[in-house]
């Protein structure tokens, strides 16, 4: 009789081990709305996570990192909606990846007052998820990489195709190691988007949706 292949020490189907981690978070005024921004990171599971065994991996440890962004300034923690997907496959070389999306009801939009001190609780919590997975090198990021990985950010943030983005104005920070580009779409919607903006990681990446101006034109109206 044959055995079962949950009998042996090495079973056929696992999660594997993790070896990157996506975040994406996003601040919304209302469950019925988009998200006014999004921060994005990528980040390979590597230094502290990495010295131990990768598939011991505990996403609890990120979850805790990441509970500061629910705090907008001073008050207290805002609903939230939290989902996570993990993924592997045993087709050839694929590293798995954990995907954790959270979203933030915040009541007011998060792009006027209080904006930079939001701003700097998310970049603090990214540092904290940085130090759980291990922290990258620091490497300088070209135009044209911020450029594709600023196209990608949008493209995951607001579902839009990223061959559509064009490109209206771009900013180098090169103390920072950071990248400021203004993106914008046949239909007219902007998007601004930061590459770098946790200490130059380039795999951090921010993106905010540009209100659409309406233009009246008055032009033969008397």
């Amino acid at each position: 009789m044959g055995t079962h292949s949950g009998d042996s020490l090495h079973p056929l189907l696992t999660f594997g081990r993790v070896d990157l981690v996506r975040v994406q978070l996003g601040y919304r005024v209302s469950p019925e709305d988009l998200a006014d921004q999004q921060f994005l990171l990528d980040a390979s599971v590597l230094g502290a996570v990495g010295e131990r065994d990768p598939a011991a991996f505990d996403e609890r440890r990120v979850l805790s990192a990441l509970e500061s962004v629910l705090y907008v300034g001073a008050d207290p923690p805002r609903h939230y909606s939290l989902h996570q997907h993990r993924w592997h496959t045993s087709w050839g070389a694929s590293p798995g990846a954990i995907d954790i999306g959270l979203l933030v009801t915040t009541g007011t939009s998060t792009t006027a007052a209080g904006s930079e001190a939001l701003l700097d609780g998310v970049t603090r919590a990214f540092r904290d998820l940085l130090e759980v997975v291990g922290q990258p090198e620091p490497t300088p990021t070209s135009r044209d990489a911020a450029i594709l990985l600023a196209r990608r950010g949008a493209a995951t943030a607001y579902a839009v195709d990223p061959d559509t983005l064009s490109l209206s104005a771009e900013e180098h920070h090169p103390t920072e190691n950071s990248w400021t580009f203004k993106l914008r779409t046949p239909a007219d919607d902007a998007y601004e988007v930061v590459v770098g903006f946790v200490d130059g990681y380039a795999g951090s990446v921010r993106v905010r949706h540009e209100q659409r101006i309406e233009v009246s034109d008055s032009l033969g109206s008397d």
